[in-house]
């Protein structure tokens, strides 16, 4: 019995065989799995003009010399512009961005009402390109409205303050020219002072933390 199984087995093999060498070379299917190569993440080109539309939210934290402090919380919605220019697979890019916010609340003391309307940036960034995406880091400076209001009688001060800018953030291609942007920035801004009458002259700091997620185009 054991002899008829080998004879069999070795009369298939035969066989199939046989059967691949009638067929021509050029009509053995091959599966096509392409190579490696086409695998890895290949380099795009990062240069070039861009515009973004963006929305997100985040926190802002002000101080003032008369004791009170504010915590409040906004969603936003804004615009960016910018320019990268790619090195090998480094980019480096600069943009100015803008957005408006809906920040506003009481101070702790409860006797002034504090908002903020708007938020700017103008940045420097670099980033590495990773194939379809681009981590990336920035900094600059920031702008952001702010205004106090007395709530007994509404006189009011308002100011633009200036601060340091810093964030990170990560795009990512949908087409060539189309891209998703994740990105975070923190404002730490300057002191600006505010004169209400019938109080003396104060100071305000205040600093933000803003998250967005937004679309863009490279042109």
């Amino acid at each position: 019995m054991r002899f008829i199984s080998l004879f069999l087995i070795s009369v298939s093999g035969v066989a199939s065989s046989a059967l691949a060498a009638d067929i021509p070379s050029s009509e053995v299917p091959i599966a096509n799995y392409g190579v490696v190569e086409d695998l890895r993440l290949n380099r795009a080109d990062w240069s070039g003009f861009n515009a973004v539309v963006f929305a997100g939210g985040g926190f802002l934290n002000g101080d003032d010399s008369l004791g009170g402090d504010s915590f409040f919380r906004s969603g936003l919605v804004g615009g960016s512009v910018g320019y990268d220019h790619q090195f090998n697979q480094f980019v480096f890019g600069a943009s100015v961005e803008g957005a408006f916010t809906n920040f506003r609340g009481n101070t702790s003391t409860g006797n002034t009402g504090q908002k903020s309307n708007w938020l700017g940036a103008a940045t420097v960034r670099a980033g590495y390109d990773a194939g379809r995406f681009m981590p990336y880091v920035s900094a600059g400076v920031g702008f952001g409205n702010y205004k106090v209001t007395r709530k007994s009688d509404g006189a009011s001060d308002e100011n633009t303050h200036v601060g340091f800018v810093a964030g990170a953030g990560v795009e990512g291609r949908i087409t060539d020219n189309v891209f998703a942007r994740l990105d975070y920035k923190h404002y730490e801004f300057g002191s600006k002072t505010y004169s209400i009458p019938g109080w003396s002259s104060f100071s305000v700091d205040g600093k933000a933390d803003i998250f967005s997620v937004g679309v863009g185009y490279r042109f």
